[in-house]
């Protein structure tokens, strides 16, 4: 894999750099680094370092375990994944073995975990020894806290290594069919992504490199955690993700960088208004559209601090395009730019014909190039296509953008109804099917309300007025649903209504049946 490139892109209204890879995989970079660089430490738990040499044989140790249990390639591994060493390790061991990681947040309501582990059925769920088994669902798990160290004096045990073509891992992110989808990704393009990321927040050496603060099954620690331990980085892991005050504690050397959605700082701004300045160099935020005027309202504490704006869906592995610049340099628009490519990548703007759209032009925005997953887990999936006119495997973003005239992207909205919260992108229909499920309600439709500290969700339901029982309340609505949805998707407020409206072209019409909810709580109120 190491030198291999990316192929010819025709008609292409935006290409990437084009770049060697170094690597065949992510395995391969960190076990560089256990090599050249072994007392650098990796990774900082509070008062627990770890240095290269100790997470690369503790990855071994693991990894030995795996072999002992015939783990073929490509087959998905289970990781309760917390922000721990150990957690850490067992990541990099089921990639040294050529098998695929899933990581599975804890802190998950148990009935999402469920789906998710229902789909990828893993033969053992690797876990750290620390907190509850519970989100293992029943599956069978393995203490690697209990597998013993390599000896002191001993050779760590080498692995083949995986190929650039074996799936790395597999995220899971919402699907129009009412169930969450798990996106595989190889390592071919996780190193394309590692390299190019790295080039935006990284251009230091030493120090700490970021921190990781979020779930280690979102794409946002992805970027966090690899990225830095691949350039031979140190990454401080912060086990409560809530733990802001932790998170821009001041520091005698500022990060590289910090990776949070926008709905994170707005968050931080209401609790804490950070001085960025002072704790780290760069910003990179993503996972929804980025407003300039939250940037301007931080002020002088991200004097001198480069944003960082990081665009791309799970399909396309993590990201595939960014814009820098700084809040003096900030273009006058609605939102920040999504900027240009990654390495060796196209982005492809097309109309409703699929004709190219040129300069100044809006349409839907298709990515192709190393970037683009295997798919997901199970097959299907239509946005996935492979097509020669756009370079081979592609993917329709459902984006749409414009293209300025300096070359660069700007984010428009979605062309479906898919949305997102919090850096949560989910599709309707799923937390639909959920509502679904609980009693008595015969319809339902949900709506994000924006502008706030955090973004929210709410939701609109229709009773089944042919039943005799008494319908649940808001409460116990929100609270059934607190049982199935990540915290983020759970609805604020529940209205109930007669009916969801639906428009003229006999689509479903949140608007209006919000219209509808409001006067008839004029009606009834004071």
């Amino acid at each position: 894999m190491t030198g291999h490139r990316a192929g010819a892109f025709p008609d292409a209204t935006l290409v990437g750099e084009r770049r060697e890879l170094r690597a065949s995989s992510v395995v391969e970079l960190i076990s560089r680094w256990a090599d050249t660089a072994p007392d650098a430490v990796a990774l900082d738990c509070g008062t627990t370092r770890t240095t290269f040499r100790q997470l690369w044989r503790r990855s071994m140790s693991i990894a030995a375990a795996l072999r002992d249990m015939d783990v073929r390639p490509g087959e998905v591994i289970g990781i309760i994944a917390h922000r721990t060493a150990e957690s850490v390790a067992a990541m990099i061991a089921v990639m040294a073995v050529r098998a695929t990681y899933a990581p599975i947040d804890p802190t998950n309501p148990l009935g999402r975990v469920r789906l998710i582990l229902d789909q990828v059925r893993p033969r053992v769920m690797l876990w750290d020894g620390g907190g509850s088994v519970e989100c293992a669902a029943g599956f069978p798990t393995l203490n690697t806290s209990d597998l013993p160290d390599l000896p002191a004096d001993g050779p760590a045990p080498v692995t083949g290594g995986p190929r650039h073509d074996d799936p790395a891992y597999v995220v899971f992110t919402s699907g129009s069919t009412g169930l969450p989808k798990g996106v595989v990704v190889e390592h071919r393009s996780l190193v394309n992504y590692i390299g190019w990321a790295a080039t935006h927040v990284l251009p230091n050496a030493g120090g700490a490199a970021c921190p990781v603060f979020a779930s280690m099954s979102f794409d946002l620690a992805l970027t966090t955690l690899w990225v830095p331990l691949a350039q031979g980085r140190t990454i401080v892991l912060i086990e409560d993700s809530w733990d802001y005050p932790s998170l821009f504690a001041p520091r005698a050397r500022p990060y590289d960088f910090i990776k949070a959605t926008p709905s994170h700082f707005r968050l931080f701004e209401r609790m804490l208004r950070p001085e960025y300045r002072s704790v780290a160099q760069r910003l990179m935020i993503g996972g929804e559209p980025l407003e300039p005027a939250m940037l301007r309202q931080m002020g002088d504490r991200l004097d001198g601090v480069e944003v960082v704006n990081h665009y791309g869906p799970t399909e396309t592995t993590i990201g595939c395009c960014a814009f820098r610049s700084t809040v003096r340099e900030m273009p006058d628009l609605p939102t920040v730019p999504i900027g240009s490519p990654a390495w060796n990548t196209a982005a492809y703007v097309v109309d409703e014909r699929g004709g190219p759209v040129g300069v100044g032009g809006q349409g839907e925005l298709l990515i192709s190039g190393f970037g683009i997953a295997r798919g997901y887990l199970g097959g299907g999936g239509d946005r996935f296509f492979d097509e020669p006119a756009f370079g081979g495997r592609a993917y329709r973003t459902g984006d749409i953008v414009e293209v300025l005239p300096d070359g660069v992207l700007l984010h428009l909205g979605r062309k479906d109804s898919q949305l997102k919260v919090s850096g949560h992108r989910f599709e309707p229909a799923e937390l639909r099917r959920h509502a679904l499920s609980l009693p008595l309600i015969a319809d339902a439709a949900f709506d994000v309300i924006r502008g706030g500290v955090l973004d929210a969700v709410e939701v609109f339901v229709v009773f089944d007025d042919r039943s005799a029982q008494t319908p649940p309340t808001e409460r116990e609505i929100r609270a059934q649903l607190a049982s199935l949805l990540p915290k983020e998707l759970v609805p604020r407020r529940v209205h109930v209504v007669p009916e969801i409206k639906v428009n003229a072209n006999g689509k479903r019409d949140v608007r209006a049946t919000r219209e509808m909810a409001e006067a008839r709580a004029g009606e009834t109120g004071p």
